[in-house]
């Protein structure tokens, strides 16, 4: 009779003990080492621009002075799925060096859509692969875009799709035609014609 009370007893406990214990921390997930900051409208700098993870990490893409696409490209250190964007940066003209409009955002990204399209592009290519992929960031005037790509490029690469790997239409190509994309966020930020309060354009 002891012994049976002894094992409900130690039964009891592990049961609380275990019910008691911390969550494992979510596992870390990197899918790009490299991001890309950008624009397809003229010059523009971005002096802070973040996208946080769903691990809680992220990158920055903060490059000054870009134009083009995909524009600036830095080592991000291992971004898993984004899930938000926060931003300052204005479009500026180059030749008479002035400021046109300062632009601001704060938004959410869908990431559980976010993760079914970059998993649908990783499995995008018949023979083509890359450990990890390229964030990027597009600016142009107050609308920002975030994509996903592997940059497969022809004719330097297979990019040839597998049969029915794109049934939502996901896979798109990227602005100037040069690889495949995904999209993870299209918006628009505020704008303002003098730097916003506590922003890093802000000189008080």
């Amino acid at each position: 009779m002891a012994r049976t009370t002894l094992v409900i007893l130690l039964a009891a406990f592990t049961i609380l003990v275990s019910g008691c214990s911390p969550q494992s921390p979510p596992q870390r997930i990197s899918i790009a080492n490299i991001g890309n900051a950008g624009s397809t409208t003229g010059y523009h700098n971005i002096r802070l621009m973040t996208i946080r993870d769903t691990s809680g990490g992220g990158g920055g893409f903060a490059y000054g002075a870009v134009s083009g696409y995909p524009g600036a490209s830095a080592d991000i250190g291992g971004m898993g799925i984004p899930q938000h964007l926060e931003g300052y940066w204005v479009k500026y003209d180059r030749d008479e060096n002035t400021r046109d409009k300062f632009f601001k955002i704060s938004a959410p990204i869908d990431a559980q859509l976010a993760e079914k399209k970059i998993q649908t592009l990783n499995r995008y290519y018949t023979n083509y692969t890359r450990r990890q992929g390229v964030m990027q960031v597009v600016v142009d005037s107050e609308r920002v875009r975030v994509f996903y790509t592997l940059k497969c490029h022809e004719p330097y690469d297979n990019c040839t799709p597998k049969e029915n790997a794109n049934p939502d239409g996901w896979v798109v190509r990227a602005p100037h035609d040069s690889t495949d994309v995904v999209l993870l966020f299209d918006g628009k930020g505020e704008s303002s014609d003098t730097p916003f309060p506590g922003s890093p354009y802000d000189k008080k």
